[in-house]
């Protein structure tokens, strides 16, 4: 298959809300109408991230089509006894359309994404994955750590993903 990596624009807000959307649903994480809330809030921050800079991202095509996408944060950090870097990367938003998957997509957005990330000095990047991509991430040298979260609004259902993730 052939592909060509292009940068995100603004004017590919749509692409990268419509990606994050599908992403959740093929996860099946949350309702339709929670996904819906989470759409409109994102195109918000996402046109406002990528106006400033804060969100790079890349697009995968082939034959003039869209077929996946991926996006990177430069997010605030707080110092550790490990790095005293005040901006990490972030990466999210990995989605590739289910007709080009398995293909190597996500690790060659992946990988282009971690350059940029160098390019920028950062000294590390984060991810959340999905139990079906861990396998990539971890053989990009990506590990596991520690990070747990407490549910404190009652509105907010435990996604069935979180389950036997240790």
């Amino acid at each position: 298959m052939d592909f060509t990596l292009r940068p995100s624009t603004l004017s590919d807000l749509e692409l990268h809300v419509q990606h994050r959307v599908v992403m959740f649903a093929d996860m099946d994480y949350g309702d339709e109408a929670g996904r819906e809330r989470m759409a409109t809030t994102f195109r918000d921050r996402l046109r406002t991230w990528l106006s400033t800079g804060e969100v790079c991202g890349v697009l995968a095509e082939s034959d003039d089509q869209v077929v996946a996408g991926a996006l990177l944060q430069f997010k605030e950090a707080l110092p550790n006894p490990l790095s005293t870097q005040a901006v990490r990367g972030y990466l999210f938003n990995v989605f590739t359309d289910p007709t080009y998957r398995g293909r190597g997509l996500a690790r060659t957005m992946t990988t282009a994404l971690v350059e940029v990330a160098k390019a920028h000095g950062i000294g590390m990047v984060e991810l959340h994955a999905s139990k079906h991509a861990e396998a990539l991430y971890r053989s990009m040298g990506f590990e596991p750590t520690p990070e747990f979260r407490l549910i404190l609004d009652e509105s907010i259902q435990k996604p069935g993903q979180w389950t036997d993730r240790r």
